[in-house]
């Protein structure tokens, strides 16, 4: 539960359940076989994603904001560190209407209200305290986005990482880039990029730890490379740049459930043994 004293006006708390969580993950891959002719991810980002595996502490994924399909990115993304509870942020007015989301461990917010934000941070780093691989899905742009638009983030990702880091917890951030297109196929396609937010950019000033306009600096930052090169990439065309989450022509790759019991994974979805789907 979340703490007492965040009062129900300014929060809607998660009520995250792994089995529900499982079985909306198996509707989403199949919706995404169904929808998108692949979905793919930049070289590197899947070990990115499962070295979170690893990591005995809270983590924060921050993910630009084009489409509504990117919470279901998020979840299939989730699948290659399955062990991680999640938790995100979502409107208060569309949580209330789409309730069955906080099984997922959504949790509502109202985003203009000047107390959302201390509300925010202050049930987030309460899940950090209670899960010991908590991990915050969050989209801080806070509105639908052009990918050619240049990035700019509201403060509850930097809010939540600078208080993290004055409690002392080891928060590992990791930034994503999504971007939807067509390439070849009359389907349209996912590209996915995610990037580590290296230790020397998040290391603490003399102070011994970052303010949350510098948090918010570092992420802006580290979102806009992250976005920039996975549009190169994009545009390039070149397929043996990405690897496929979901393969190419609608299908998951049964042949890959091998590597990911070698790697220690529950997911079973990533095809890394063709180089474009």
């Amino acid at each position: 539960m979340a703490s007492g004293v965040m009062q129900p006006s300014q929060l809607i708390p998660g009520a995250y359940s792994a089995r529900f969580v499982q079985f909306f993950t198996w509707y989403t891959k199949r919706l995404f076989c169904k929808k998108f002719f692949a979905v793919r991810l930049a070289r590197g980002s899947a070990e990115v994603l499962l070295a979170l595996r690893q990591h005995r502490g809270p983590a924060m994924i921050a993910m630009t904001h084009s489409s509504w399909w990117d919470p279901l990115v998020a979840l299939l993304l989730g699948t290659l560190c399955p062990a991680r509870q999640a938790c995100a942020p979502m409107d208060e007015a569309m949580l209330r209407k789409f309730g069955f989301f906080r099984r997922l461990g959504i949790f509502g917010i109202r985003p203009e209200d000047p107390r959302g934000l201390p509300a925010m941070a202050a049930y987030v780093l309460d899940r950090f305290a209670q899960e010991s691989q908590a991990t915050l899905w969050i989209t801080p742009q806070g509105r639908f986005c052009d990918v050619r638009e240049p990035i700019e983030l509201r403060p509850g990702a930097a809010a939540v990482a600078a208080r993290a880091q004055r409690q002392g917890m080891k928060l590992e951030v990791v930034v994503v880039a999504v971007e939807y297109g067509f390439w070849v196929d009359q389907k349209p396609e996912v590209f996915v990029r995610a990037a580590r937010v290296e230790a020397e950019e998040s290391a603490a000033d003399a102070s011994g730890t970052l303010s949350t306009a510098a948090w918010q600096r570092k992420l802006q930052e580290a979102m806009q490379r992250c976005a920039d090169e996975l549009a190169t990439l994009v545009r390039a065309r070149d397929a043996s740049a990405f690897e496929s989450l979901i393969t190419a022509g609608g299908g998951i790759n049964p042949a890959m459930d091998a590597w990911q019991r070698l790697r220690g994974t529950d997911a079973r979805v990533v095809d890394r043994t063709k180089a474009g789907g």
